[in-house]
């Protein structure tokens, strides 16, 4: 069977016709994360690289961005549409390995959770790599139903890739030592963002 990885890569050079964002909500996901100045992101399975011009505008150049995702067709994709200086693409899975760097302001999900084959392990692991103040961010610009009903349809290789309810999510934050600051689950949008406290 077709692996995530073999899924992504086979779509990556048609996924922007393809895969439609609407980027007033995506920004309006990102201003609930309070993304300032100076920020050092990690925009986790940032596939063609969606959110990165907004990121960068929003981070400055005095920022830093690293978008990684384990599809090497998409990195090709999302490093041929975005040339900043201070933005690194890398092909990896995120939660690979010991993270030996914490230190980001801001860890983003956006619009790609579901395909973590085991949640409560992604956030422990994510949160991990949050500096003291830092927040968690998991973000879809659709609602969760539709999400699922979406992952159904389109490929065997995720249709079983679900985005849990608000309240498993709400629990696995806390047990990762995160404080829900916001959660938004409505017809328009799904986000939960998770703060790790100062100390």
């Amino acid at each position: 069977m077709k692996s995530q990885k073999d899924f992504f890569n086979s779509v990556a050079e048609s996924w922007d016709q393809k895969c439609k964002h609407d980027m007033t909500k995506v920004e309006s996901i990102l201003d609930l994360a309070e993304i300032e100045a100076g920020n050092y992101i990690l925009d986790v399975g940032t596939g063609t690289g969606i959110l990165v011009p907004s990121l960068a505008q929003r981070v400055t150049q005095s920022g830093r961005i690293k978008a990684v995702d384990v599809a090497e067709k998409m990195i090709e994709v999302a490093r041929e549409k975005n040339q900043y200086e201070n933005v690194v693409f890398e092909c990896k899975d995120a939660l690979d390995g010991e993270e030996t760097e914490i230190g980001y302001d801001h860890v983003i999900c956006y619009s790609m959770f579901p395909h973590f084959p085991d949640k409560a392990r992604a956030i422990k692991k994510l949160s991990r790599k949050i500096k003291a103040g830092g927040r968690l961010v998991i973000g879809h610009s659709q609602s969760r139903a539709a999400i699922n009903n979406l992952h159904k349809r389109v490929d065997n290789a995720v249709k079983e890739d679900n985005l849990p309810s608000m309240v498993t999510l709400e629990q696995l934050f806390e047990s990762a030592g995160l404080s829900v600051r916001q959660t938004v689950d409505d017809l328009e949008m799904f986000v939960i963002i998770g703060e790790r406290p100062q100390n």
